[in-house]
């Protein structure tokens, strides 16, 4: 996620955060299927998801 993605997810209302939060998990979910099937070589897309999965929880809180 760059720079200016997180500049953006200020401006964004809770439910926006929740419907990323639930398509990055679903990327997840995806990447493993791919992995588990020998299709996936880029293991560090895991990592990425889940950091961005967390940027985006974190913003959801200080909404709240």
């Amino acid at each position: 996620m760059k720079k200016t993605d997180k500049i953006g997810l200020t401006e964004k209302t809770a439910s926006e955060l929740i419907t990323l939060i639930s398509t990055k998990k679903k990327e997840i979910i995806e990447n493993k299927s791919k992995q588990f099937l020998g299709n996936l070589k880029d293991t560090s897309v895991f990592r990425k998801l889940r950091r961005e999965i967390a940027t985006l929880s974190t913003h959801l809180q200080k909404l709240k």
